[in-house]
Parts: structure tokens; C-alpha cells; sequence
């Protein structure tokens, strides 16, 4: 099948490429699932209310829910466009730069940074860093500079890919919490809001 409109009074409405033998009848009254191929993953929902249309359209209703079903275990997400929401990295006491960030993983992140804020090597340690938004952060965390390359927008920039560094259960949870929340409110439209569902805002 194939998405051949989409609206808010009359739901989805789907084109059947290529029949069942038994025609669309057969399965109309059982439970099906909608599944999308994306380049992210795969995006699935029940679809409620099927029925056959006059015109040989399905339709069903709008989902009040769908899940976005990652296809890799560094499956990463843009970070949204919210100014507040920030990497914190420590180099010692009194010493810490505020980062820009690129993209987040469930165990991993990508940074934007001043090009000549501070060295940067591969292998190197950051050590007590945190994610923040307005007042709240996340707990501390250590991570290690897996790449560096200059940013293709500014040539005063560069971006650093980051691992979590033998990371504690706790940290698991707050960057898979960031991530999930992230790619939920993008999914769903409502990416300006992304925080409410991250579990240490």
C-alpha cells in the first residue's frame, strides 16, 4: 500500500498497489498494522477504524499513537532546536566550556564547538559532564573523543564525537530517556516540547 492522503476529519487514506488474492475484504475486520519503511527505522501503528472506500481507497483513523523502531544500536538523532539544551564539559575545577550539541545516541554525542576552545585529541577523557536544559541536568557523566573533524557550516567550528565512558546504569537511562524523547516529539510534531518527556527534565 501506499499513502494517498491524509486528513484530519477523514483519517489515512491508502492506495492498495497490489491486491491479496482474496481481495482486501478478507483481512478489513482483522486487527492490522501499518508499517513504514524510513530512513531512521521503521514507523508502525494499529490502524483503527479500517474500511473500504467507494473510490477502491482503505482508510483509517488518524493514530493517536505510533512508534518509531530504531534499526541500529547507535541509532542517532538530530538535536532539536532549542537554545537552552546544552553539553557541559568539565576539565577541572573552575574550568568548563558550555557545547553546542549535533546529534545524540543512546550512548554517544556529537558536539559542536569553538575551533581552538580547547585541545582536542582522540582518546582523550572528559570527565564529571552533563547535559542540561535551563535548570536541569542530568547526572555526571565521563566521555571519551572518539572523532574530530571541522564542521561543514563554519570554518571556526568542529565536531567532536563523543562515547560515553564506562557510563553507570543511571547514565544509561538519561541519554536512551534524551534520545527516545527526541525522536518521539519530532515523530508526533511537537519537537519544540521535546523535554517533557526526557526523564531528568
Amino acid at each position: 500500500m501506499s499513502v494517498d492522503s491524509i486528513d484530519a476529519k477523514t483519517g489515512l487514506k491508502f492506495k492498495v498497489e497490489e491486491p491479496p488474492k482474496n481481495g482486501v475484504h478478507a483481512f478489513i475486520s482483522d486487527p492490522c498494522i501499518f508499517v513504514s519503511g524510513l530512513d531512521l527505522g521503521k514507523l508502525q501503528f494499529p490502524m483503527q477504524g479500517l474500511r473500504s472506500l467507494d473510490n477502491g481507497l482503505l482508510a483509517c483513523d488518524i493514530p493517536k499513537i505510533a512508534n518509531l523502531i530504531q534499526r541500529r544500536d547507535d541509532f542517532k538523532v538530530p538535536a532539536p532546536p532549542d537554545r537552552a539544551f546544552k553539553a557541559l564539559i568539565y576539565f577541572s575545577v573552575g574550568k568548563e566550556m558550555i557545547a553546542d550539541i549535533v546529534d545524540i545516541s543512546d550512548e554517544g554525542i556529537q558536539l559542536d564547538l569553538r575551533l581552538g576552545a580547547t585541545e582536542i585529541e582522540v582518546g582523550t577523557i572528559w570527565t564529571n559532564c552533563t547535559l542540561e536544559r535551563l535548570q536541569a541536568r542530568t547526572a555526571k557523566f565521563d566521555l571519551i573523543i572518539r572523532n574530530a573533524r571541522p564542521s561543514l557550516v563554519e570554518e571556526s567550528r568542529i565536531r567532536v564525537g563523543c562515547e560515553l565512558y564506562q557510563p553507570t546504569r543511571w547514565n544509561l537511562i538519561e541519554f536512551s530517556s534524551t534520545r527516545t524523547a527526541i525522536q518521539s516529539a519530532r515523530v508526533g510534531r511537537r519537537i519544540n516540547y521535546w523535554f517533557q518527556d526526557a526523564s531528568w527534565c
